[in-house]
Formats: C-alpha cells, sequence, structure tokens
C-alpha cells in the first residue's frame, strides 16, 4: 500500500492486555504488531486502553476495556475502528457469548474490531465467524487447563510445607529459600518472591510476639475474656498488632483459630477458581503439613476451638450493645457484618446475632434498614435513581452502566432495567439522549464546549 498521510488514514484505538503469563503478550509486544498492521491497513492509532496485569476471565477490574466500550457506546472516543492484537487480548471468558457480546456493541456502534494477529479477516464472513469462535472457546480452555495446573501444583507444594500465597498471621514470619531448599532472607510484609523457582517457608517471629500469642491464648481460656475485650486490652496497652496496626476482633479471632499456632499448615479450605465466588471445601481435601514447632500447647489450642464452637457470649448489656452500634452507624452510615467485626468497641457480630436473633435485627434496633442481598435498588425511589444518572453525567459529561455500576452510592446497571424496563428509558426519563443520533450530536456539542 502505497504510504498514506496521517490525515487520510483511518482513525483507531488501540486495546492491550497483558496479565501475568509471559513476555510473548507484553504490551511492548502487542504495540508493535498493532503498529505494524496499522501502517499496513491504513490506519491510525489516536487513542489507547491498557489493561496490564489484568485477567481475561471478567470484565471486572479491566478499567481499559471499561472506558473504552464507554467511549464506543457514546461516541466520544473519536475513532471507528478498534485493533486488539488476538482474540484472547479481547477476553478468556468463559462464556463465549460475553466475547461476542461486547464486540457486537462496537460493531453496532459502527466501530468494527480488527485481531491484528490472527490469520483471517474479521469481516463478518461465514469463515471468519467460525474461526472467531473457535479461538474464543480455544482461549476459555487454556485458562481452565492453567487454572487445574497450578492448582494442583499448589497442592503439591503445600504438601512439603511450602507457603502458597498471603500474608503471614502475627507471630509468623515467611522465609525465602531456593529450589533446593537453601535458605535466603527474610521477607519484609508486602514482599514477593523474585524468582518463581525460588519458595516460601514460615517460621516463628520475634520472642515478643510469640509471648503476646500466648497471652491472647490465656486471656481467651483462662480468664474467661471475649474477643472484643482482648481486643480493647491490647490496644489500651499500645501492643502494636501487625504492620504495627490497631488490633481487631477478625485478627485476635485469626489467632486463636489458625492451626499455625500448633505449628500446621492447613491449605485449601477453600477455592476461588475462574474468578467464581469462593467455595468452601470440605476438610477431606484440605492439606494439613507440619511445617514447625507450636507456639501453644495441642491441649490449649483444642480446649480454645472447643470454646469457640460452643459459640459463648459474655455478660454484655442490651443497652450497651445498642448504644455502642448506634455510635458505629452514626459514624459509618451502614453496618455490616464485616464492619462491626473490625470495630474496635462493639462486641463481635456473632454476639449481636445471639442477643438479637439475627443482625437484621440488631440493624433495626438502632434505625438501620439493611437491603436484602441483591434487591438493594428495592429501597430507591424511582427519582433517587434518576437523580443517580443526573449526578453521575454531571460528574462525567457523560453517563454509561460501567460509570453507574462504579458508583458506591447507587445499585448496578441491572436494577436500572428492572426499574424502567432498559437502561435506554432510564437516560430518556432522565433527561439524556436515547438514540444513536442523538448521543453522536450531543457528543459532538460537548466537544465543541470543551474546545
Amino acid at each position: 500500500m502505497p504510504e498514506l498521510s496521517t490525515a487520510l488514514r483511518v482513525p483507531a484505538a488501540q486495546y492491550l492486555r497483558m496479565s501475568t503469563e509471559h513476555q510473548r503478550y507484553s504490551l511492548e509486544n502487542q504495540r508493535a504488531a498493532i503498529s505494524e498492521y496499522a501502517e499496513m491497513r491504513g490506519f491510525a492509532v489516536v487513542r489507547t486502553y491498557a489493561d496490564a496485569g489484568k485477567s481475561g476471565l471478567s470484565l471486572k477490574g479491566r478499567d481499559g476495556l471499561q472506558r473504552l466500550l464507554a467511549d464506543v457506546v457514546t461516541g466520544q472516543g473519536g475513532f471507528s475502528a478498534i485493533l486488539v492484537l488476538d482474540v484472547s487480548r479481547w477476553g478468556r471468558f468463559q462464556d463465549t457469548d460475553q466475547a461476542a457480546h461486547y464486540e457486537f456493541i462496537c460493531r453496532d456502534a459502527g466501530v468494527n474490531v480488527h485481531y491484528c494477529g490472527e490469520p483471517f479477516d474479521n469481516d463478518g464472513s461465514m469463515v471468519a465467524s467460525i474461526v472467531k469462535n473457535l479461538k474464543r472457546v480455544m482461549a476459555a480452555e487454556y485458562s481452565r487447563e492453567l487454572s487445574t495446573k497450578i492448582y494442583r501444583a499448589q497442592i503439591q507444594q503445600a504438601r512439603v510445607g511450602f507457603k502458597q500465597g498471603g500474608p503471614a498471621p502475627y507471630g509468623i514470619r515467611r522465609f525465602l529459600v531456593s529450589e533446593d531448599g537453601t535458605p535466603k532472607f527474610l521477607l519484609a510484609p508486602g514482599d514477593r518472591k523474585g524468582l518463581k523457582s525460588d519458595r516460601v517457608v514460615f517460621m516463628h517471629g520475634p520472642d515478643e510476639e510469640l509471648k503476646i500469642i500466648r497471652r491472647i491464648f490465656r486471656m481467651f481460656l483462662a480468664q474467661k475474656r471475649s474477643i472484643a475485650s482482648i481486643v480493647k486490652a491490647l490496644n489500651d496497652e499500645k501492643i502494636p498488632s501487625t504492620d504495627g496496626d490497631l488490633w481487631r476482633w477478625g485478627r485476635v479471632k485469626g489467632i486463636l483459630r489458625s492451626e499455625l499456632m500448633i505449628g500446621y499448615y492447613v491449605f485449601n479450605r477453600t477455592s476461588h477458581k475462574m474468578k467464581t465466588p469462593v467455595k468452601h471445601n470440605p476438610p477431606n481435601q484440605w492439606v494439613r503439613t507440619k511445617v514447625m514447632e507450636p507456639i501453644v500447647g495441642l491441649k490449649t489450642f483444642a480446649r480454645v476451638q472447643r470454646e469457640l464452637r460452643l459459640k459463648r457470649v459474655y455478660g454484655l448489656h442490651r443497652a450497651d450493645m445498642i448504644r455502642k452500634l448506634q455510635r458505629l452507624f452514626r459514624k459509618k452510615k451502614k453496618l455490616s457484618q464485616d464492619i462491626i467485626n473490625e470495630c474496635a468497641y462493639t462486641p463481635s457480630a456473632h454476639a449481636y446475632w445471639i442477643h438479637f436473633g439475627s443482625l437484621v435485627a440488631a440493624y433495626k434496633a438502632v434505625g438501620f434498614i439493611c437491603p436484602p442481598t441483591g434487591e438493594r435498588h428495592r429501597y430507591f425511589s424511582d427519582e433517587a435513581l434518576l437523580d443517580g444518572i443526573r449526578r453521575v453525567h454531571a460528574t462525567f459529561g457523560y453517563v454509561t452502566i460501567a460509570l453507574l455500576n462504579k458508583d458506591p452510592d447507587l445499585p448496578d446497571g441491572k436494577a436500572f432495567k428492572k426499574r424502567f424496563g432498559s437502561i435506554v428509558k432510564a437516560y430518556g426519563l432522565a433527561g439524556f439522549p436515547t438514540t444513536k443520533s442523538e448521543t453522536v450530536s450531543a457528543a459532538r456539542q460537548r466537544a465543541a464546549a470543551r474546545r
């Protein structure tokens, strides 16, 4: 093709995505391949959208792709084509219709997607459609196979005592060793191993922290103190918790429940494969390995577990519990199990559950109406939802489902569809364009106003 001036080239956006796979998919390599394709096909890259270190299994967390789709729908991008290295960079969605849906959104807005590294032209032909769908299935299958391999490797490594990710609890340290077990150095909080072949093992922390752990067990078992009382005592004495932070209910309970206190590393209690919800595995699937000498005695630990199972509730007065919960509600403007458990001055969420029969009843006692799971939109009036759309529009200059989903004070886009019949109707009732021509016209007006 003869050399074209930039003015004569078709304006295009490039989308780049790299997870943690390998150098083949580095952003620089994708950029170079797309640039070569654009030069040959007469495109000029005017916008770049990138998701570095993001999995292709879901749209969640991929801000680059979300912004790209939002600009396509609103017509604000200033491009008429999208260049992507290959089908897997667009996504490894387990439902191949999801990838097709996002591509259809672009095509319906008059913006075609071009896969620069694929051996077919995305021209809508039968061959292109078949090959593209096959590529999507292959991309999804690759992720499934990789997930299975990683899971098996983690199980094997855990069986020989190597830590599989996550922070270490109070009183425990992570130590780096080479593949053959040669000691290297102590890992500080937040540090990660630099080589894939290295391994991480557990070791005892400073003696001062081990004394605090044993004291926590004594306070709970011998002194019959509640977890909230232990938290208060430690914070009153200004004893630093992990990373020098304050003690919380969950941190103390984590120490009382962790089998590392008796020297055992337990792995695979839960699984979170392929971005699916966390699943609690049955005990026969857990991996339990002795990794160090115990900090507390086995009998002491067993007695504490028995006490925790009994779900004992200490001498708490209902009026005092309500007063503390009201204080927390005024501060946070909302309540949840995690919010209560993280608070240093309230009893645990479990204690409220025991005293009031349920957390919902406790919430009601302080005037907080908790929306049922998945039905948060029921607690918004029509006008409140429409005002939310107007507020988002006033903030960004436009409004999309992605922006509504990100707003912490609004339900997700599905709530608007369920309430008004469609998101387009909701936009119209809020006073904004509802057709493609109106959207494009409004985008041009905003662009002219900015100039």
